[in-house]
């Protein structure tokens, strides 16, 4: 439990210190006001208010554990799915969503090396150029609302940066 709460602080500086210096934001962990009632949480599990909002796995293929989050804006407005690569000492923005009220419903989840159909592939009109497969080579991140819509951050080994794609609508 110690390391987990180090591990965090060491992420949340890391996140403060990159808006710091890019003039952006500050970004904090969410308060348990922002994730909702009690009866909002239940499938998080009572046991662990933290669940689905931080996730462990080897994003980038370098054999080391890197950590993606779930991070609120310090106006308290926004919230952003961050990633801390252990080889790079600032954190990665992937993405941010303009709407707090809808955190209670969103969570991640680690997604295992593997081919994936996307939601081109299940029916979903797409762009010519949207894959209807992909593949998974190192640990990826599920961001996904509650019953409804997932999409997949992924390493993308040629371009050494993250990819995403739309998995469910």
């Amino acid at each position: 439990m110690k390391r987990v709460i180090s591990t965090w602080l060491l992420i949340v500086i890391a996140i403060s210190s990159l808006a710091a210096q890019n003039g952006g934001p500050s970004w904090r962990p969410p308060t348990a006001a922002e994730l909702g009632s009690a009866e909002d949480q239940k499938w998080r599990e009572e046991d662990d208010p933290a669940r689905y909002l931080v996730v462990t796995g080897d994003f980038d293929g370098d054999g080391k554990p890197d950590q993606a989050r779930l991070m609120v804006r310090g106006d308290g407005k926004a919230f952003a799915l961050f990633v801390k690569l252990a080889a790079k000492s600032a954190a990665i923005k992937l993405d941010e969503f303009p709407d707090i009220r809808m955190l209670p419903a969103i969570g991640i989840k680690r997604v295992a090396p593997a081919t994936y159909p996307t939601a081109c592939a299940r029916g979903i009109d797409c762009a010519e150029d949207e894959p209807r497969y992909i593949r998974v080579k190192h640990d990826g991140i599920d961001f996904f609302k509650v019953e409804s819509a997932n999409t997949y951050y992924f390493w993308n080994d040629v371009r050494h940066a993250f990819s995403q794609v739309g998995i469910n609508d």
